[in-house]
């Protein structure tokens, strides 16, 4: 019943500040409910609270790197179907299909990315559609 009684909350792991309030700001415009955690580590604490309907996490950050954070979700019941997004600089170095199957990671997203990206990534996983709310 998205837009109605709930809306779709996403999880960010991001350690740049700036590229997770870029992401963060957009994703609340297009009406998304969206927490921000520093690193792998205290987005793990954070998914131990509550479950999110979806996952965006760098790949490299301090105290526990993005495989090793999306390895730990995956074990947590309630993660196990939860889409997760990987964003990298270094792209080309991940192989998106061994993510896939290693830790469930359904798309790689390279920086730089455009917000109108992330929206329709988002909303494909999410509702499966494209939509970009203007963007």
């Amino acid at each position: 019943m998205r837009g109605t009684m709930t809306m779709n909350s996403i999880l960010i792991a991001e350690d740049n500040r700036v590229m997770a309030d870029v992401v963060r700001f957009n994703l609340v415009r297009a009406g998304y409910e969206v927490v921000v955690a520093d690193d792998g580590l205290a987005a793990l604490e954070i998914a131990n609270t509550r479950t999110f309907d979806l996952v965006i996490t760098d790949s490299q950050m301090p105290r526990m790197k993005g495989e090793e954070f999306c390895a730990e979700l995956r074990k947590l019941p309630s993660y196990q179907d939860v889409p997760l997004i990987m964003c990298s600089a270094k792209g080309f170095e991940l192989s998106a299909e061994r993510l896939k199957e290693q830790y469930g990671i359904e798309r790689v997203l390279l920086k730089p990315f455009s917000p109108r990206e992330v929206l329709a990534v988002v909303g494909e996983r999410l509702n499966g559609t494209a939509v970009v709310n203007g963007l």
